[in-house]
């Protein structure tokens, strides 16, 4: 029997799965759940993940562009964090194309940012002349960012080998009353009951982990991380609802008319299921805003 790469427990097959989101490969993947945690994991993960990381994983728009995105449907982030802390130092982990990062830098933060991909840290240099780190190992690179007055890492955690590692990492490098703000898939999600393997949040094999928010809350208070915020209704969470259903009823290499179809779909559905999936933490992800004491 499998054990549980983050707390050693006895763990049962969850389901097996392809890369289903963008089809590199014909490899099948298998998640198992921890039977004392509840982490949901990847069992078989590739010894090289770069393949699955195409160039077209994500777009890196120009500095007018990257403000345009940021002040309209992505502006719930910075508003976010905002209710949170003012100002200060802040690092953001896995930053991508950029977009949180204008936003924070907008806002008066300094701004400091940790990357794996080499075109992402170029582009953030020249962009908005911001100090990025190459790494992918982020737990590792804190150290040397601070002292932080915020860690916002949106959608990385369950990419990261080492999770556990990076949230303390992030206790460590935040001063007395700063914040780690994190957005991660939820475990507990109606649609993950409902399509299993077949659940676009999955995202196999990139999704290392999904991290029960309950299990997360309490690796972190040992951290000395409290939480203060805690939802799977906010703007973001509402759009992953959608995108859930819509990737659920897309292939890759759909034809756009059927891909616009599709994402149609998804956002019917999630309409029809919002009594349920806006209550309870049943959203398809969450975010929590934890403090430092």
């Amino acid at each position: 029997m499998s054990e549980c790469p983050l707390c050693g427990g006895a763990s049962e097959r969850a389901f097996v799965t392809p890369d289903r989101n963008r089809g590199i490969g014909d490899e099948q993947f298998e998640y198992r759940r921890c039977l004392a945690c509840g982490v949901l994991y990847l069992r078989n993960v590739p010894a090289d993940l770069a393949p699955y990381y195409p160039n077209a994983y994500f777009t890196l728009p120009d500095l007018a562009q990257m403000r345009a995105i940021s002040r309209g449907s992505e502006r719930y982030r910075i508003d976010l964090v905002r209710r949170h802390v003012r100002d200060g130092r802040l690092a953001e982990i896995g930053p991508g194309d950029g977009i949180f990062a204008v936003q924070a830098v907008d806002a008066g933060f300094e701004v400091a940012a940790v990357e794996m991909d080499p075109a992402a840290c170029e582009h953030l240099r020249a962009a908005l002349g911001i100090e990025v780190v190459q790494s992918a190992e982020p737990e590792l690179a804190l150290a040397g960012l601070a002292p932080l007055r915020a860690v916002v890492a949106w959608h990385v955690i369950e990419h990261v080998r080492r999770p556990w590692e990076l949230m303390a990492a992030a206790a460590e490098a935040l001063e007395p009353g700063g914040v780690l703000v994190l957005a991660t898939p939820n475990p507990g999600a109606f649609g993950l009951r409902v399509l299993g393997g077949r659940w676009p949040h999955v995202d196999a094999p990139r999704h290392l982990f999904l991290l029960p928010h309950d299990t997360l809350i309490e690796r972190a208070r040992g951290l000395g991380l409290d939480p203060v915020q805690l939802t799977t209704t906010d703007t973001g969470g509402l759009h992953w609802n959608a995108f859930a259903w819509h990737y659920a009823l897309r292939r890759p290499g759909i034809g756009r008319h059927a891909d616009e179809a599709a994402r149609l779909a998804g956002r019917a559905i999630a309409a029809a299921l919002a009594p349920v999936e806006r209550r309870g933490l049943r959203g398809a992800a969450y975010t929590v805003v934890l403090r430092k004491r």
